[in-house]
């Protein structure tokens, strides 16, 4: 009797070992293709790099901070270009874009990458639609952990922004392990390898859904569009602000065009203009159409051209203006 039960906890253990290195394994393997898996994690796996290169490059120096509506939508060289040519100096832009982010990622990827390495652009831009900035946007719990945090402010954002247990149980799994983290890319790739045609068809399927998804959002955070619905409210909008000024870097935010007009919720303004940040409205730029946004939703090529020549001129007025009044 002993020995059976001594024989059956032995093969017990042995299939908890086999499980164990399994995972281990595959843990390794989705540690070394997680900078691989997308263009979206191959820009966030740059971003250390990224923000060390701004630390070393000329003055001012100037951050796009958003998601894929900016990234689409601002050419960085164009506007470093534009922006050199109007204020006579020189001028440096660097784009930090991960795709689906939104107030809450733009916090604690500020605080990971910028103040944590003590390295701080002169100047902020971040592009945005009315459900980017209310503290009622999505919770992406998974990939807020698991790309934007760091050890020293995961605790925070599980207190904050994990609502329940099984948030806070996936937010500190995700930030620790790339095969839970990163899982949805995992099946991606998997069926990228397997289906073909299955990366580009379902790129473009979910470039139209999320052109869509994105539409719904920002309607649903109008703030006229749905009044049963308790008001929004800009803690973490106030919060990223406050950031930026405790560390002297000069912010503005930009209401983002899109193919119908939007109602900006004079709220969010006025939590903008009130903690010392500058409002650029974006929102309608003179030749602007429909045409300009080839998916519904982002910039195509002549939209972002306007953009950007729009961006520069708003923000070398400022920079300008800043560059008379200094000694």
């Amino acid at each position: 009797m002993n020995s059976s039960t001594s024989s059956s906890k032995n093969a017990e253990w042995k299939v908890v070992a086999v499980l164990a290195t399994a995972f281990l394994l595959f843990e390794i393997v989705a540690r070394i293709l997680a900078p691989t898996l997308d263009y979206d994690r191959v820009h966030i796996h740059a971003l250390p790099g990224i923000v060390e290169e701004i630390g070393d490059d000329k003055r001012p120096r100037v951050v796009l901070l958003g998601n894929s509506l900016l990234m689409h939508g601002a050419d960085g060289e164009l506007l470093e270009e534009e922006i050199s040519r109007a204020t006579s100096g020189p001028c440096s832009v660097a784009k930090i874009t991960p795709v689906g982010t939104a107030i809450r990622d733009w916090n604690y990827l500020y605080d990971t990458y910028f103040t944590e390495q003590n390295t701080h652009p002169d100047v902020v831009v971040v592009g945005f639609v009315a459900h980017h900035i209310p503290d009622q946007c999505e919770l992406k719990m998974r990939r807020l952990t698991r790309h934007f945090c760091s050890l020293r402010n995961l605790w925070d954002c599980l207190q904050r922004e994990g609502p329940t247990f099984d948030d806070k149980a996936v937010g500190a799994l995700s930030h620790f392990s790339a095969l839970y983290g990163d899982q949805p890319e995992h099946h991606w790739t998997v069926n990228s390898f397997t289906v073909p045609e299955f990366g580009r068809g379902a790129r473009k399927i979910n470039d139209i859904l999320d052109g869509e998804a994105g539409r719904k959002a920002r309607k649903k955070a109008e703030p006229d569009s749905s009044p049963a619905l308790p008001p929004r409210t800009y803690q973490k909008l106030a919060r990223l602000i406050e950031t930026f000024r405790k560390h002297g870097v000069k912010a503005y935010f930009v209401p983002m065009p899109q193919p119908e007009s939007w109602n900006f919720d004079p709220a969010a303004a006025e939590v903008i203009v009130d903690n010392g940040a500058t409002l650029v409205d974006g929102r309608a730029i003179t030749g602007m159409t429909q045409a300009d946004f080839p998916d519904g939703y982002h910039l195509g090529e002549t939209g972002t051209i306007r953009f950007t020549r729009f961006l520069a001129r708003a923000l070398a007025d400022e920079l300008s203006a800043e560059i008379a009044l200094s000694p």
